[in-house]
């Protein structure tokens, strides 16, 4: 059995420059609609993880999904909303007076959430334990269908790769944030 979490393609939405903080939220929200460049190359190894599929789900967010299509799944494809990204607060978002880059305000919210901060957005708790919810699925479906592939989102994958080490599974590609890096999780009977 082996479960390997694809992060999206790059996003075919590139704009960056001084935002204030409901310009930020325009932006995020531009971001979560777009699909993924077509010119961005695949891995091989990534590509390969997809056609050993035997069940691909992705987020409901465009980018996994036109991810999914790129790769072209040969099995059942499924869009479930327990893989989404976890949401960007917005920090100061009624304050008109700040202005950040595009990366600053992406670090910056992330970190504020990371920390308690969640504007009205799923929390960092909250994420942990979707993270475990979906850690229990993707079991099932490795049991059911052996290779699971999921097509989502660098932090979501994040949490849910640690709920499966907790579960005895084993990492056995490495980590990494770029976009189509497969992270693959073996569990081994004991």
């Amino acid at each position: 059995m082996e479960i390997t979490l694809i992060r999206h393609g790059k996003s075919e939405w590139q704009e960056q420059r001084w935002m204030r903080p409901a310009e930020f939220a325009e932006w995020v929200k531009a971001y979560d609609e777009h699909g993924i460049c077509e010119d961005d190359k695949i891995p091989l190894l990534t590509l390969q993880k997809a056609k050993n599929a035997n069940m691909v789900i992705t987020s409901i967010l465009r980018r996994a999904v036109h991810s999914a299509e790129r790769l072209r799944p040969s099995c059942p494809v499924e869009t479930s909303e327990l893989f989404r990204e976890v949401e960007m607060p917005i920090p100061f978002a009624h304050v008109n007076l700040i202005r950040l880059p595009t990366n600053i305000w992406l670090i910056f919210s992330r970190l504020c959430w990371l920390c308690g901060y969640n504007g009205n957005v799923e929390s960092y708790w909250q994420a942990k334990q979707r993270a475990e919810k979906a850690a229990i699925v993707l079991c099932r479906y490795a049991k059911t269908y052996g290779n699971v592939v999921v097509i989502g989102h660098g932090w979501f994958h994040r949490l849910v790769g640690k709920q499966l080490r907790k579960q005895g599974w084993k990492r056995t590609t490495a980590e990494s944030a770029k976009h189509w890096h497969a992270v693959s999780y073996t569990l081994y009977n004991k």
